[in-house]
């Protein structure tokens, strides 16, 4: 796997013109941003999106013949999103509990789906050391609630529509499932898909300050 990094060293160093220079140089900046924030999917068509009024090639311009070199960076990134869905998988359980996400449609909901149970999981998993602290200090200093927002990730307004989706009434309509008095998300036959806390979590996260 080619380390886009060195993958855009290389394009650039062969381009001529500065425009082109310039436009490698915006979808490099968009895909790294991309990339840092967790997701996977580095599709043309997702690219050009988030680099709309970025100076980001036109999904079209990038699949024409003289964006090759856009393209040779753009499969350095996803290969990259290939490789975090596969640990994504491979962090869930092997008993077969969430084989029904293979069954949405939309693989970037897929996978954001996938990691939103990974993280839950984390999120748990933290939950239970938390529970062993009996004591506790709060650093009420001015600058510390600054210091606590600047540790917060960056969702992207995609990201934030899936998991408003995830739980919305149309969503959980259309799969058959209805939510839990506390959190959980139930099949048509009480089945539990989703733990307690599920709904709450997500809730929780679209609550955070975003930038």
């Amino acid at each position: 796997m080619s380390d886009p990094n060195e993958v855009y060293e290389a394009v650039l160093s062969q381009l001529k013109s500065a425009r082109s220079r310039k436009s490698l140089e915006a979808l490099h900046e968009v895909c790294q941003e991309h990339h840092s924030s967790g997701a996977v999917d580095f599709r043309i068509a997702t690219i050009a999106k988030l680099g709309d009024n970025r100076g980001v090639p036109s999904a079209q311009t990038i699949r024409n013949k003289t964006g090759e070199p856009y393209r040779a960076l753009i499969d350095a990134w996803q290969a990259l999103g290939d490789q975090k869905k596969k640990e994504i998988k491979g962090r869930m359980t092997p008993s077969g509990k969430y084989d029904w996400v293979d069954d949405l449609g939309n693989p970037t909901h897929r996978y954001l789906v996938l990691d939103l149970i990974a993280q839950v999981r984390h999120l748990r998993a933290e939950n239970k050391g938390f529970a062993s602290i009996k004591k506790l200090e709060i650093d009420c200093r001015s600058g510390s609630e600054v210091a606590v927002e600047s540790q917060l990730p960056n969702f992207l307004s995609h990201e934030l529509d899936a998991l408003k989706e995830a739980i919305s009434d149309e969503f959980l309509m259309r799969q058959g499932w209805v939510r839990g008095e506390r959190g959980s998300i139930k099949d048509q036959n009480g089945k539990v898909i989703f733990r307690n806390g599920f709904v709450d979590i997500i809730e929780k996260v679209l609550s955070l300050k975003h930038v």
